[in-house]
């Protein structure tokens, strides 16, 4: 028992606070990505020189996004681990809400309808409906004195609980983009903006269908693996769960193998998902057998 460690306190809000804020650390990791390599490739986009400025232009803002989505990250994370650390964070979203309630406005007032554009509309639901709503609500949880519940953690409960963190994760960036295909949607029109990406409108609202059915998936398994890493005795459900995912991704190699005698993409995607669910099955099963 020499390996037992009391988990961080962490009420359901400062835990989706935790969640959203790694997202929006990985979402800013990438877009510093993009930022460098319009920077970095600014000869190939095909500009005139008196319009390399231009490069420079976009690739500084795509920065500056990047760097706004990693401070709000960072500051996330702190007032996930300590509630009294909130008021930065929720500072800074409702400044943010508040910049952009200020275009939308000078917008109007210049004949443009800012709200229906995608960034417009994306950054007004992050972070006015999403962080402001988390922020108000971890402060009104600290000035009340509530706080989560500490569990003891062993080593396999604490493996077990980062795996489901990471499927958590999954889930909720495969519901982000699921947003922001639904906010295009809305804010395009449909067959506008299926013209525009190349594909059929039924195609577009069948995959919009699919990865929100995916998110919700991903993140209710996950809630399963949280909720049994931090109490053995109800370890199952997930175990069970589990144990027939990778028993599915399993027949699904198999098959691919015997029928294609080789392993596609969509086979080598499956079978680093059986090889991870496989982990997660092995790390339930170990906690099942503690308990």
């Amino acid at each position: 028992m020499s390996d037992v460690r009391p988990s961080i306190p962490r009420t359901p809000a400062q835990a989706t606070l935790r969640v959203v804020s790694i997202v929006m650390a990985i979402i800013g990791g990438v877009v510093v990505v993009g930022g460098v390599l319009a920077f970095w490739y600014r000869d190939r986009l095909g500009l005139a020189d008196e319009l390399s400025w231009l490069a420079y232009s976009y690739g500084g803002i795509i920065l500056g996004v990047a760097a706004l989505l990693l401070v709000t990250a960072w500051l996330g994370l702190r007032a996930a681990d300590d509630s009294s650390r909130v008021a930065p964070y929720r500072n800074l979203c409702y400044s943010v809400g508040l910049v952009t309630l200020v275009a939308i406005v000078w917008g109007w007032g210049m004949g443009t309808f800012l709200l229906f554009n995608p960034f417009v509309l994306l950054s007004t639901v992050t972070y006015v409906l999403v962080c402001s709503q988390l922020a108000d609500k971890v402060a009104e949880e600290h000035e009340r004195g509530v706080s989560g519940e500490v569990f003891l953690l062993n080593a396999d409960q604490r493996t077990l609980h980062l795996l489901s963190e990471v499927i958590l994760v999954k889930g909720a960036l495969i519901g982000t983009f699921t947003g922001v295909m639904a906010i295009g949607l809305l804010a395009q029109g449909g067959r506008q903006l299926a013209e525009q990406l190349g594909v059929a409108m039924a195609d577009y609202e069948r995959a919009l269908i699919t990865y929100g059915v995916t998110a919700a998936i991903n993140i209710g398994v996950a809630m399963l693996g949280i909720w049994g890493s931090n109490r053995p005795q109800r370890v199952t459900p997930f175990l069970v769960i589990s144990g027939l995912v990778s028993l599915a991704d399993a027949a699904f190699v198999v098959i691919g193998v015997v029928m294609h005698q080789e392993l596609g993409t969509a086979a080598v995607e499956i079978l680093l998902d059986l090889v991870y669910m496989g982990a997660c099955t092995w790390q339930a099963w170990k906690i099942r057998r503690q308990a």
